[in-house]
């Protein structure tokens, strides 16, 4: 079972978004993870089993806005 969790940010440079969107795309519990660095916001989906914190790692100020369980086929589904 995959994990969706939607959340704001506090104040990032799209420097900083692009180097945390590749250390956690590097991961291999993490299937995506977008952050917006002018709109504040971002998402990550992982496998929940596996979880190790990984939201401690974007640490700017992160508040968690929706949080939803998804399957593997649900995200196939979505991404189309």
């Amino acid at each position: 079972m995959l994990k969706r969790v939607d959340f704001d940010i506090g104040d990032i440079t799209p420097e900083e978004a692009r180097r945390i969107q590749y250390r956690l795309g590097k991961d291999i519990s993490v299937y995506r993870v977008f952050i917006d660095p002018y709109r504040k916001n971002g998402f990550i989906i992982f496998d929940e089993e596996k979880n190790i914190d990984i939201l401690r790692e974007i640490d700017h100020g992160i508040q968690i806005k929706n949080e939803e369980k998804i399957t593997v086929e649900e995200l196939i589904n979505r991404s189309l």
